[in-house]
């Protein structure tokens, strides 16, 4: 019975081949192409592009090698599961002897587009060594060999000298003949420079694992340079924000603070998460001003003073006790987070 899985060195020398066939397809159309009067001026220019173009197609190869020849041996493995679990018909007699006939061998028979798969199973009589065929549904198998002009089933007579098979088809339809010969001694020609243009066109592992990276790095740089093509605006705001730590922050703050009438501006301890957020407290030195009109006015003043850095007062955070106020400010950082900010702040 013919196995279909085969070992994996021969899907990887099946798919070797089919590399070194597209590389040097691609090689020769665009020496062809340059070959051409108006392009033999530009010989560099066009060898260039042949490296250029044949580094991508053994890269692509590379990247798509392991899964298509998994899929390949799948396909495979599919299929002799499909013959060994086909049900052979049962009760098949010899048409000459009435002798029960028994299963020599069965085979896989799929369409054009390696679909619709059905089993054929051929059974040989031990006692006068006749043959028949039979579907794995029960129905028998018809031999037919319509005619390429007319489509009706030709007659063919056999015959065979040494290793040489000659078979001779006529049709009574149209009167159309034809021969084929089959010699069993050929041998499927074997190609010399074949692992010569394996080390040419498919590159190794390391070569592979570099072009993919290179290639992902590439991507990552375009997807980079598009962003910030269609988001200039945003990133340019982003380029505006002012970017303060927390030392950075608190000398950013305390002359807004004194001037407006406060003092002894100090922060807690931060809490890290998303975003860093930190507590912080001050005093009004402003005679005469109510908890009220103190509150009101420092708010609004840290939301100017702050309104181009990447810190924030916390939505109506703010406590005030004899003189004494609280509050909260949360600080961004990343580029995301800056871009939600700078979105934010594109919008008022």
């Amino acid at each position: 019975m013919y196995k279909y899985l085969k070992d994996e060195s021969y899907y990887h020398e099946l798919y070797d081949r089919l590399t070194i066939k597209e590389c040097e397809e691609w090689v020769n159309s665009v020496n062809h192409i340059s070959s051409r009067d108006k392009y033999k001026k530009a010989g560099s220019i066009t060898g260039a592009f042949t490296e250029i173009g044949l580094y991508f197609k053994k890269g692509e190869r590379y990247r798509n090698k392991s899964e298509t020849i998994h899929k390949w041996m799948e396909r495979d493995q599919d299929k002799d599961d499909r013959i060994n679990n086909a049900i052979e018909p049962k009760g098949i007699r010899c048409l000459s002897c009435s002798h029960l006939m028994q299963v020599e061998s069965k085979d896989l028979h799929t369409d054009i587009n390696d679909k619709n798969d059905r089993v054929l199973f051929f059974f040989d009589c031990s006692n006068c060594n006749s043959r028949r065929a039979y579907w794995e549904n029960g129905q028998e198998w018809e031999y037919k060999n319509p005619c390429p002009k007319c489509h009706a089933n030709r007659t063919s007579v056999h015959n065979r000298k040494g290793n040489i098979i000659t078979t001779a088809y006529n049709c009574p339809g149209c009167g159309q003949k034809e021969t084929d010969t089959w010699d069993l001694d050929k041998r499927e020609e074997v190609d010399p420079n074949f692992e010569a243009n394996r080390r040419k066109y498919c590159i190794s592992d390391k070569e592979g694992t570099d072009y993919i990276s290179w290639t992902a790095n590439l991507k990552e740089i375009a997807e980079w340079m598009k962003d910030h093509e269609e988001n200039k605006e945003i990133y340019d705001a982003v380029a505006k924000i002012k970017k303060l730590t927390i030392v950075e922050l608190q000398n950013h703050l305390n002359p807004a603070i004194k001037k407006a009438g406060y003092s002894k501006l100090d922060f807690d301890k931060p809490e890290a998460g998303r975003d860093l957020t930190v507590g912080f407290s001050l005093q009004d030195n402003k005679p005469g001003r109510q908890d009220r009109s103190s509150v009101y006015d420092l708010r609004r003043l840290l939301k100017k003073t702050l309104a181009d850095t990447n810190w924030r007062l916390i939505a109506d955070d703010i406590n005030y006790k004899l003189g004494f106020l609280a509050g909260r400010l949360r600080g961004v950082e990343g580029e995301e987070a800056l871009k939600a900010l700078a979105e934010k702040m594109l919008k008022k």
